[in-house]
C-alpha cells in the first residue's frame, strides 16, 4: 500500500464523490435538455408548452433546479453548461414567479461564478444576471440586487487578466443592470465616470460597449444629467468620427445624432451652443459619401448607409423611422434614438 502525499489525505474519495454527482447531474441535465428540445421540435420553434401547458412547465422547473446545483460545483466546465442552460431557459419562457422562489440560489450562484470564473464563465454570468433581474421584475428589490451584484461587475470590467472584447460585453452588461434596477442619481453618475474613461480606451471593443453603454443611461437620466455627460462628452466623441475602426465611428456617429437628439429636448437653442457645429456636419458629410478605397468595400458600404442617417438626425434634415416586428402579426415603430436604444436595438 503507497503512502499518501502530506496534505492530500482523503481527497482521492471526495474527488470520486465530486465527480459521480457531476455525471450525475450532467446525465439528467442532458436528458431534460433533449426533451426540452424534443417538446420544442413537436410544438414548432418557439413554443414552449404542450397541450395541458402544466407536464412542461414541470420540467423546466425540474431542469432549472438541477441546473442551479450543477452551477454551483468545483467543475467550471460543468458550472458554465449549467449557466448557459439557465440562460437558454429564462431566455425561452418567462418563469419570474419560478425564479422568485429560488432567488437564494440563483443569487448564490452568480456570486460564487464571477468570484472563481475566468472570462468566458463572468461573460455568461453578466448576461445571465441581465435575465434574472429582467425575469423577475418587481418579485425582487431590484436596486438591491443592482448593488449586490455590481462590484463583481466592476472587478471584472476592471480585470486585466480578461480579454477586452469579453469586458467590453461585461461593461454592456453592467449599463443594462443599471438602466432596469437603479433609479439612484449617484449609480448612474458613477457608471458615467466610468464609462467616460472607458472610452478613451485604445480597444474597439470597449469603445462601442462604453459608447452604447454611455447611450442606455442618457434615456434614463434628467435634463440637468445629460447636460452635464453631453458638454464633457461630446469633444472626445467627434475625435473617435477619425478612428481606424469603422464600428467605432459608427458608434460614434450614433451616439452625437442620439446627442443632438437629446440637448435639442432640453434646450431648443442646443445647436447653436454646440463648438464648430459647421465642421462636425462636414465631418459626418464626408462619412455618408467616402469612397476611399483604402476602406475594405462592405466597410465602405456599411458606413455610408449608417452616416446618411446620422447627418440627417444632427443636420434636422431627417428624422429616425425605423420598423421592427416583434411577433408574426405585430410591428414597433421607432421614432428616436432614445427608443433604439432602449429597445436594444
Amino acid at each position: 500500500m503507497g503512502v499518501m502525499a502530506k496534505g492530500k489525505r482523503g481527497k482521492g474519495r471526495e474527488e470520486l464523490e465530486t465527480s459521480d454527482i457531476e455525471d450525475d447531474l450532467s446525465s439528467y441535465v442532458s436528458n431534460l435538455s433533449y426533451q426540452h428540445h424534443l417538446d420544442r421540435d413537436s410544438l414548432g420553434e418557439g413554443s414552449l408548452t404542450g397541450e395541458s401547458g402544466i407536464e412542461d412547465n414541470d420540467v423546466l422547473d425540474q431542469q432549472l433546479d438541477v441546473s442551479l446545483e450543477a452551477a454551483a460545483l468545483k467543475n467550471s466546465v460543468v458550472r458554465v453548461k449549467n449557466l448557459k442552460i439557465i440562460q437558454e431557459l429564462l431566455s425561452s419562457k418567462i418563469m419570474g414567479e419560478t425564479l422568485f422562489k429560488r432567488k437564494g440560489e440563483m443569487s448564490d450562484v452568480l456570486i460564487k461564478s464571477f468570484k472563481i470564473g475566468k472570462g468566458s464563465e463572468r461573460l455568461v454570468t453578466s448576461q445571465l444576471t441581465v435575465l434574472h433581474g429582467l425575469q423577475c421584475g418587481e418579485e425582487i428589490d431590484m436596486e438591491s440586487f443592482y448593488n449586490e451584484i455590481k462590484p463583481f461587475l466592476l472587478a471584472a470590467v476592471g480585470d486585466g487578466n480578461i480579454d477586452p472584447a469579453q469586458r467590453g460585453k461585461i461593461l454592456f452588461k453592467l449599463a443594462v443592470l443599471c438602466f432596469l434596477c437603479s433609479d439612484n442619481i449617484e449609480d448612474r453618475k458613477e457608471l458615467l465616470v466610468l464609462l467616460r474613461e472607458k472610452v478613451k480606451q485604445a480597444n474597439p471593443d470597449v469603445i462601442i460597449n462604453s459608447l452604447a453603454s454611455v447611450s442606455l443611461i442618457l434615456t434614463i437620466c434628467t435634463p440637468t444629467e445629460r447636460r452635464n455627460v453631453i458638454q464633457m462628452l461630446l469633444p472626445t466623441v467627434r475625435n473617435l468620427l477619425k478612428n481606424g475602426n469603422v464600428e467605432v465611428r459608427i458608434e460614434a456617429g450614433e451616439i452625437i445624432a442620439h446627442i443632438f437628439e437629446l440637448g435639442r429636448d432640453y434646450d431648443e437653442d442646443f445647436d447653436d451652443q454646440v463648438e464648430d457645429l459647421q465642421d462636425l456636419l462636414d465631418d459626418l458629410d464626408k462619412l455618408q459619401t467616402d469612397g476611399a478605397k483604402f476602406r475594405a468595400k462592405r466597410d465602405r458600404k456599411v458606413q455610408r448607409a449608417s452616416f446618411r442617417e446620422i447627418f440627417a438626425s444632427v443636420s434636422g434634415e431627417g428624422e429616425v423611422s425605423e420598423q421592427v416586428k416583434i411577433s408574426l402579426n405585430e410591428t414597433l415603430t421607432l421614432t428616436s434614438w432614445s427608443e433604439r436604444y432602449s429597445t436594444g436595438r
